[in-house]
């Protein structure tokens, strides 16, 4: 197995590798600048290469090969196949399709621990991908595995497998004050978590929600396309607060407010505790994630009614496992109704037992590999602050650093996500990420560096959308891991010699 540390995933050559080297990798390799544009202009020998990809964009291979095989079995002429994990997930998705393109669907169970096929008209599977990609309701490779093989958990694992659930449950609530594990629900994937907490609260009220702050790429999409859309004040000058104010003054609901701590990738945080003090009286809940900022750094309940995050990332390390969680701060706003259906919504898309085997395994350390990488960034950001071919530099350390502080915790750190734009334009861009000799692929959190021309890879199709958020299209994002900080800056150094 290739070890990332002494062998990163950079040279021409590992285009499209498996990042990390597994058979359930969460991310691929990009190596190179016109490798990224190939990808998102759809070049097939760019994509053919591909053993991987991040789960929710790129199918995985078992996943392909259990569509194809629901095809094969259940798929009439010229019908597609995609399998969901539960009835309810494909039930959602078919509504999803009529309303976006006005094709009808068919169901059919899988026969294997609930898995649903939806069948469809070939020319509607770009619009039930999309349900897939945005609403994070997806079969994980170890969960198409299994089924394609006809593996059912034996009682051990099963019992393995349950214990696992109870671990991950009882870890994740020992990092916020007051929660308990009662309080934890766990999805599939990360976005998993937020699209069942925007469907439950948007089905509560007829309103729009609010994004404050750059949201994530599919945060906003959910918002966008489900319940009644989103007020858009991902730009801000008060930290969301006199755009809310004004929102709210002019008689206007919401159904709830999201952010992210700190936003990706801006790095930009809210101002929680002014934006808290609005929306309490009107009873509408502040939705935090804390997935770039990790709950061992920030405690958002200090103004958050739920707090979602994306266990794939940092709380993995290692990038071979999906999943996500919502967490519910009791007594906050709508707790009983929330408590309710949360349950439910977890049922239908739920982490898979193998999943969480991993998962559990993998997050033994997480506290320990934050507080270590957090100090290898602070050792590696000066040489960007200071670099004369750096023109903009994005971290909480020296953005919105007032508002993250209210939520940072007294032992805290300001996390290992930057970005930063190079004076010369993308042809300085180019020079700099082909020449960096560091893991490079969509993603964060791992225990090695991994870089990514983030802009390009999550919004190449509304390029002037991003920018005129302030996220420029030649934008690189680092993910700084555990590697020695003198060979990482000796690395960064030489990519910036290539300039």
């Amino acid at each position: 197995m290739r070890d990332p540390f002494t062998q990163p995933f950079c040279e021409e050559e590992d285009l499209g590798l498996a990042l990390p080297d597994s058979d359930h990798a969460v991310s691929v390799c990009l190596p190179r600048w016109d490798h990224v544009i190939g990808y998102e202009e759809g070049r097939e020998e760019i994509i053919e290469t591909f053993e991987s990809g991040y789960p929710r964009f790129v199918p995985h291979p078992f996943v392909t090969e259990l569509f194809l095989a629901a095809q094969e079995e259940f798929a009439k002429k010229e019908e597609t196949a995609i399998v969901f994990p539960s009835l309810a997930a494909a039930w959602r998705a078919a509504e999803y399709v009529k309303r976006r393109c006005g094709a009808s669907c068919r169901l059919e169970s899988y026969g294997w621990e609930g898995l649903t096929v939806l069948l469809l008209e070939e020319s509607a599977y770009e619009s039930a991908w999309k349900y897939w990609q945005h609403s994070g309701e997806i079969v994980s490779s170890r969960h198409a595995e299994s089924a394609l093989t006809d593996a059912p958990l034996s009682e051990a694992a099963e019992k393995a497998g349950a214990v696992a659930l109870a671990t991950l449950k009882e870890r994740i609530a020992s990092f916020y004050e007051g929660i308990s594990a009662e309080d934890v629900f766990l999805f599939s994937s990360g976005m998993g978590a937020v699209a069942a907490v925007h469907r439950i609260l948007s089905g509560r009220i007829e309103a729009p929600t609010i994004q404050v702050e750059f949201p994530y790429l599919d945060s906003f999409k959910v918002q966008e396309q489900f319940g009644a859309g989103v007020v858009d004040f991902s730009i801000t000058s008060s930290g969301g607060v006199e755009e809310i104010r004004d929102w709210l003054g002019q008689g206007e609901n919401a159904a709830a407010v999201f952010t992210e701590i700190p936003s990706n990738p801006l790095l930009r945080t809210a101002d929680l505790a002014g934006i808290s003090k609005l929306v309490q009286d009107k009873e509408i809940p502040l939705v935090v994630d804390d997935t770039v900022a990790s709950s061992v750094n920030v405690d958002p309940f200090r103004f958050a009614d739920v707090v979602t995050t994306s266990l794939t990332k940092t709380f993995s390390g290692v990038g071979d496992v999906a999943a996500g969680a919502v967490i519910l701060k009791p007594g906050g706003i709508h707790e009983d109704f929330l408590r309710e259906e949360l349950p439910i919504a977890e049922s239908g898309s739920r982490l898979f037992l193998r999943d969480a085997d991993v998962l559990e395994h993998n997050s033994r350390h997480f506290e320990e590999r934050v507080r270590a990488s957090d100090e290898i960034t602070e050792a590696i950001l000066p040489l960007f602050r200071d670099h004369p071919a750096v023109q903009s530099l994005w971290h909480p350390s020296g953005n919105c650093r007032e508002f993250y502080d209210q939520v940072k915790r007294d032992d805290g750190s300001y996390g290992s996500l930057f970005s930063f734009e190079l004076a010369g334009g993308e042809p300085a861009a180019r020079s700099f990420y082909d020449a960096l000799r560091v893991s490079k692929g969509p993603s964060l959190g791992t225990d090695f560096t991994l870089a990514c021309p983030y802009t390009l890879l999550a919004h190449y199709g509304e390029l002037e959308w991003a920018a005129e958020r302030g996220a420029p299209r030649n934008l690189l994002r680092l993910w700084i891991g555990l590697e020695d900080p003198e060979d990482l800056e000796e690395r960064m150094e030489t990519a910036f010699a290539s300039l």
